[in-house]
């Protein structure tokens, strides 16, 4: 079922993820999606798992304005940002990605598409596929596409590799991405974690109205100290169990962070967080 549209300001609009994890019954909708009205048209931020749920956007945007959409942004190479992706390009819409990003997806993304194909079928995944952005970015950019003023703050590395924060200056809105999550524990799979806390330093210093989360629900930018928090606590209570002796075989049942647990993907994403996190300092003694 297409969630319903949520007017975060004026002309700044949020179809909202349901959390959780895939699966057949939200369909891969688990992330926001995020689009931008301006006089001359509109800008997509980030366009479901599926060609259908690409399909679903476009006739969610309809239900709102027919100004054309002149670009969608793929804010991060998750397989929830970028899959909806053909769905434009097959309306002549380009779609615009940071270059890092593109090269991740190009590299790893056939394997997640087969991941989502497992998990939702054929019927739901027809016509997905792995996109080629048509506009690639490497660093911050300001657009003038449809005439009011958006400004992409492009990380090389933070959350993931190539990521795009888009703030809206009219309004002050901050659409993150998966740059910050709200009331949820990110994955830090890709991480750089000192820079994703340096991204999220310039994040809260914008001191944004409103804050479009890439999970979670909307917020504003006071939220970014929390989530910033859970990343340092993440860090620093590994390094304590490893200076304790604790092997990667006992971190799962000594790593609990008591002050996150009703965060939304808790108890499957924070023990795997722990793990990545040890591994990496593990391997940086080593350096």
């Amino acid at each position: 079922m297409q969630p319903r549209l949520v007017t975060v300001a004026a002309g700044v609009y949020v179809l909202p993820g349901s959390g959780g994890t895939v699966t057949p019954e939200n369909g891969g909708r688990i992330a926001n999606v995020a689009f931008i009205v301006g006089p001359l048209g509109i800008v997509v931020v980030d366009t479901g798992s599926s060609y259908r749920e690409g399909e679903e956007i476009i006739a969610a945007i309809r239900s709102i304005s027919n100004r054309p959409i002149r670009l969608a942004i793929l804010t991060h190479p998750g397989a929830e940002a970028i899959f909806g992706a053909a769905a434009f390009q097959a309306r002549g819409i380009p779609v615009l990605a940071h270059r890092r990003g593109a090269e991740l997806m190009a590299a790893r993304c056939d394997t997640c598409l087969r991941n989502l194909k497992a998990v939702l079928g054929d019927d739901a995944m027809a016509s997905t596929r792995v996109v080629k952005p048509d506009r690639m970015i490497d660093g911050n950019v300001r657009l003038a596409l449809i005439g009011r003023p958006l400004r992409l703050i492009a990380s090389e590395w933070s959350s993931a590799p190539g990521t795009i924060a888009v703030f809206d200056e009219r309004t002050s809105t901050l659409v993150a991405g998966s740059e910050v999550s709200i009331d949820r524990i990110p994955d830090v799979r890709d991480a750089d974690l000192n820079a994703w806390r340096d991204t999220l330093a310039q994040i809260e210093a914008l001191k944004c109205r409103h804050l479009v989360p890439g999970y979670g629900p909307i917020g504003d930018c006071a939220n970014v100290g929390a989530f910033a928090q859970y990343l340092i606590e993440l860090e620093r209570h590994v390094a304590a169990l490893m200076n304790e002796g604790v092997s990667l075989g006992e971190l799962r049942d000594r790593c609990g962070l008591p002050e996150f647990a009703s965060w939304d993907q808790y108890e499957t994403l924070h023990p795997e967080n722990a793990s990545r996190t040890y591994l990496r300092l593990e391997r940086s003694q080593f350096k």
